[in-house]
């Protein structure tokens, strides 16, 4: 094994906050499709059979909905700050991006506007977001970790 050229200093990961995993969510979408199925049956049953086209299409659009939020399941945004470098990864749905900055130019930028905050690594022009799934509490407390490490500016 070879050792890392810079090992990162700081470390800080975010993920989205799911209340449901992968197979609570399929037990869930299993609960509203049979719900949404045995009203429309019944309504089909009493006459009313125009009901079920639309309940198909209800099904349909929260079975859409469940598998967008799936294919976030691994988004993530990783700030490693080493010796020399900071680098940014972030993964939103199936597209990594990577941004590597030198440390010494590289600064982090907070704007406030009144309860709202946005937190970004400006480097060479270029002004990547921080703190994308976190609350603004959360880019604020993030801030205050980085003001040690980076330049934090306020703009």
């Amino acid at each position: 094994m070879f050792a890392e050229v810079d090992p990162p200093l700081f470390v800080h990961l975010s993920r989205p906050n799911r209340s449901l995993g992968p197979v609570a969510r399929r037990w869930a979408l299993g609960a509203i499709v049979a719900a949404t199925l045995a009203v429309a049956a019944g309504a089909m049953a009493l006459g009313a059979w125009p009901v079920m086209p639309f309940a198909g299409l209800e099904v349909v659009l929260v079975a859409l909905a469940f598998r967008a939020l799936g294919n976030h399941d691994a988004d993530f945004e990783r700030l490693e700050i080493g010796e020399h470098e900071v680098r940014v990864e972030v993964r939103d749905a199936a597209k990594l991006t990577r941004f590597v900055a030198h440390r010494r130019w590289a600064r982090v930028v907070l704007r406030q506007q009144g309860a709202r905050c946005t937190l970004g690594l400006a480097y060479a022009g270029r002004t990547v977001p921080l703190g994308r799934m976190l609350s603004d509490e959360g880019r604020r407390a993030l801030a205050e970790r980085l003001r040690g490490r980076l330049p934090v500016t306020a703009a």
